[in-house]
C-alpha cells in the first residue's frame, strides 16, 4: 500500500542508521513491509519506526511497527476524517453564505483543516524520534480527550447554525428579500444553547442523534421565525 513512499521518506535516517551497505540494505528490505496508516500520520510512525530500528532487535522491528500503525491509523481516521474535516466543512459553508461571491468560506475550510494538519506533519517526525513508544500515551491523554470533545461541540452547534442558515437563506431568496441579521443573530444563539444543552448528554445520547437533533432544531427555529411566529 505505502511502503515505497514510507520508506522513501525513511531512507534518510536509514542511511545515518546504518552505515554499512548491508545493513542499511536489509533494513529498506525490512521496511518495505506492508504499511498502512493515516497521511498526517505519516511522519510520526517514520519517526517511531525509526527509534525502534536504532532501539530494538532488527527482527522485532516490523512486529512492533504493524501495531503501531494501526493505532494511529485509527487515531487519525476519527482526528482528521471525522472530526476535524467535517468542522472545516461546515464551517467553510457557513461563511459562503454570509460572504457570498467572496472565497471567504474557502480559505476558511482550508485553514481549519490545514493548520493542526501541517503542524501533526511537520512535528510529527521529531515527536516519534524523540519520545519512541512513549509518545503514544499523548493519543490516550485526558488534554486530546478535553480537545475532541470541544470540537465535537463545536462541530455540532456550527452544523445546526449552517442548516438553520441554509433554510432560511433559502425562504430569504424565494421572497427576494435580504437576510435580517438581527432575526438570524438571535436564532443562531438560540441553537447554540441547544446544542450545547445537547452535547451536555453525551454520554447518554449517540453523537449522530445530537447532530440530527441540533439540525432539526435549527431547522425547527428559522421556519418559526420566517413566519413570525418567533421573535415577531
Amino acid at each position: 500500500m505505502q511502503n515505497v513512499g514510507f520508506v522513501f521518506c525513511m531512507y534518510p535516517a536509514l542511511f545515518r542508521l546504518f552505515r554499512d551497505s548491508e545493513e542499511r540494505n536489509a533494513a529498506v528490505i525490512r521496511n518495505l513491509d506492508t504499511v498502512n496508516t493515516h497521511p498526517s500520520m505519516g511522519p510520526l510512525l517514520a519517526g517511531l519506526t525509526a527509534r525502534l530500528e536504532h532501539d530494538l532487535d532488527p527482527a522485532t522491528v516490523i512486529s512492533y511497527r504493524k501495531r503501531i500503525m494501526s493505532v494511529l491509523a485509527a487515531h487519525g481516521d476519527h482526528l482528521f476524517w471525522g472530526l476535524i474535516k467535517p468542522l472545516a466543512g461546515v464551517f467553510g459553508v457557513i461563511l459562503t453564505l454570509f460572504f457570498f461571491g467572496t472565497v471567504a468560506g474557502s480559505l476558511a475550510a482550508l485553514v481549519i483543516y490545514n493548520t493542526p494538519n501541517m503542524l501533526v506533519r511537520s512535528q510529527g517526525f521529531q515527536i516519534g524520534w524523540g519520545q519512541g513508544l512513549n509518545c503514544l500515551q499523548m493519543l490516550n491523554s485526558s488534554a486530546l480527550d478535553n480537545v475532541i470533545t470541544w470540537v465535537r461541540m463545536t462541530l455540532s452547534t456550527a452544523l445546526g447554525v449552517a442548516a438553520g442558515l441554509l433554510v432560511f437563506a433559502a425562504m430569504n431568496v424565494r421572497q427576494c428579500a435580504t437576510i435580517n441579521l438581527p432575526r438570524f443573530i438571535v436564532a443562531a444563539s438560540v441553537i447554540m444553547l441547544g446544542g450545547t444543552g445537547f452535547l451536555l448528554l453525551r454520554k447518554q445520547v449517540p453523537l449522530g442523534v445530537v447532530i440530527h437533533l441540533v439540525v432539526l432544531a435549527s431547522v425547527i427555529v428559522f421556519i418559526l421565525i420566517d413566519m413570525g411566529i418567533l421573535f415577531p
